[in-house]
Order: C-alpha cells, then structure tokens, then sequence
C-alpha cells in the first residue's frame, strides 16, 4: 500500500521501507521461483548438447587469476588468461567510458570519448575473450562467468562480432531450460514508462513485427496493467527506467506510470514470459558481495521463471535501444531465438550496444 500512497518513490528512504526489504528478502527469495536443488552437469553432458556451430565457455576466478573452460561438442580446453589485476584496474574507467559515450553523442569531447572506449574495449577483448573464443570456434557462445565479469559489456567486444551468445547463470540452468523445447512467440505484450526518450516509437516499431501484441504506454502502462499482461505474453518488452536497490535487489525495478514494478512483485506472477527485454538503464547490473549470491532484476526475472532476459548491465543511449531493439523484435516474431535475434539486429542495423541475452538464450 505504501507505493499506492507515494508513487513519487519517496517512501523508499523509511523505516518501514527498510523493515519491508529484510522481510522481502527472507521469506520471498527462498520461498518462490525455482524449487529443488539441481544437480550439476558434467562436461560429457555439456557437450552433449553442443553441436559445431556452439560452444561454451565457462569462466573461473581463483581470487587472484582468471582461466576459462572452453566446451565444444568434440572435446574441452583450460585456457589460461592474462594479469587479472591489470584488467580489474581497467573496469572502471570502461564504466566511466561507457556512461559518457551513452549521453555524449555529438561534438569533440565525443570523439575522444568514442576513441577510449574503443581502446579499452579492444583491450578487454584480448584479454578476457579472444582467446577462450579462438579456441571455440563457434557462431554461437554461452558464457557462464563470476561475479566480477558481471559488468562485462560482452556485446561490445571486439571478439564477439558476429557471434550469437547468451550469459547464463550456470551450465546446468542452461542445459534445464534448454529443454523446455523450441521458444514461445506466439504473442507479445509491450509496456512504455516515463521520461524515456523515443519509447513510445520503440514500442510501435516493435509492435508492427508481431501478429499478436497488446501495448500500454503513458498512463495506461501501471504495474498491475503489466503485471497482467506479463502472465499472458510468451515476449514481454518493457521500456523503462530503472532503479537498482543494491542493499536488496528485490527493490530494483522498472519505473511505471503510477510507481515502481519491483523484483518482488515480478516473483509473485504464476506464469511468466519466455522471453523478457528490458530496454532501461541500468537494470542489468548485478549486485556482488562477499558470501552474497549476484542478482539484479535479470535474475529476478530467472529465478521467477523466465527463459531468458535481454538488458543491458551498464547505461545505454535511447536512440540506440530504440532502434536496435526495435530491428530484434522481427527475427523474435519470426520464431528466431532471442540470441539471435539480437545478433542479426546488430549486423543490419550497424548499432553495436551492450545489450545481450541472459539466461538461455537459445
């Protein structure tokens, strides 16, 4: 009720917000979503599931020295990688770099901005994912990687043009979810918040694609409003600001026209979409700490029971998640997986951006 009572968000900052997120976060969390423990796969059983053209590559941090396992259908490599200090030394000035380049898009500072960003990212690239690719050989990559790759704009290096991948929690998780057969795209539900730059035309370009859609924007776009429509849509899309509770990530949620939908809320629907893409900032971003499991409101929606999530895990300019989204939606409506679907938008409309597929994008 008190989000009712104060959609501005101000209650957020109360006592009784605070009593509300320890609550949520002991009962909610280990009481909804995925049940039962799942025993962990082996590599035969990986490799089972790949074929020539997919590969995984399962990233391992030792504390002080990063490797990767790459998977293929025929056989499985360690790779070992570079310094791990100097590439965590690097993170965050990539962040910095990334946040300018998203909302400096004209004029001389652009261009340098443009230029350090294109540097660090090449860097990264070597480092982290050009060898563990060049061993893959592979069109299509899953990754599976600790917390601190959380941040990793994949989508955006170098090594990965003209691939298709999907960041998945675990290689079991994506081997169970791969088994739910061939993606729903059926119908498609679509949801506007506020103050978001050219979001309505996303959603109109987006919508056009489908056969079977339902939109809100403006003020028809609540959360009941998307609530509803999030249990009866096989894709939903919602372009959204986004808040990010690091202190509980079941309070980070999208920004609607009469207040927050929060992770917490998204727990509590009976059925959910195959396919959700978050086009708002900031929402892919996952919270790591000491002893902590790494959620964010991508996991929100994975653990709940969603296939996959498209979001971006660092801020992205507007015209470019109008259009690039916007191109996505054509190959989803045409039974395309998600991952695919997002790689084939990026190659026709030129726009390389941090979103990517989380979960078990194809």
């Amino acid at each position: 009720m008190m989000r009712a009572d104060d959609p501005s968000g101000a209650w957020q900052a109360s006592a009784e917000a605070e009593r509300l997120r320890d609550r949520a976060r002991e009962r909610q969390w280990s009481g909804t979503g995925s049940r039962g423990v799942q025993a962990r796969i082996d590599i035969d059983t990986v490799r089972a599931e790949l074929d020539a053209r997919t590969a995984l590559i399962a990233y391992v941090f030792t504390g002080d020295a990063l490797a990767a396992v790459v998977v293929r259908h025929d056989r499985a490599q360690l790779v070992a990688l570079g310094d791990w200090a100097a590439v965590a030394h690097s993170l965050p000035g990539l962040r910095a770099d990334l946040d300018m380049a998203a909302t400096m898009r004209t004029g001389p500072v652009a261009g340098v901005v443009a230029r350090s960003l294109s540097d660090r990212l090449a860097s990264l690239s070597r480092s982290v994912l050009d060898g563990p690719a060049g061993v893959a050989d592979a069109d299509r990559l899953v990754i599976t990687a600790p917390g601190i790759l959380n941040g990793i704009p994949w989508a955006m290096l170098p090594g990965m043009a003209g691939r298709a991948f999907t960041v998945a929690v675990s290689a079991t998780r994506w081997e169970r979810m791969r088994r739910r057969g061939p993606f729903a795209h059926d119908m498609a539900a679509f949801a506007a918040g506020p103050r978001v730059t050219r979001a309505e035309e996303e959603i109109e370009t987006a919508v056009a694609a489908w056969t079977r859609s339902t939109a809100v924007t403006a003020d028809a776009a609540t959360v009941e409003r998307v609530t509803v429509m999030a249990s009866r849509a096989d894709v939903l899309h919602v372009a959204a600001h986004g808040r990010h509770a690091i202190d509980n990530p079941l309070f980070s949620g999208l920004e609607l026209s009469d207040g927050t939908l929060f992770g917490y809320d998204i727990d509590l629907i009976p059925t959910l979409p195959d396919t959700v893409v978050l086009s708002a900032c900031k929402v892919g971003r996952s919270s790591v700490r000491w002893g902590e499991e790494a959620v964010g409101m991508t996991r929100i929606w994975l653990h709940a029971g969603a296939r996959c999530v498209v979001a971006t895990p660092v801020v992205v300019a507007d015209d470019d998640a109008c259009e690039l989204l916007g191109a996505m939606h054509a190959g989803l409506a045409a039974g395309v997986s998600p991952s695919e679907a997002l790689a084939a938008a990026s190659e026709r409309t030129g726009i390389v951006a941090p979103f990517q597929v989380h979960g078990a994008g194809f």
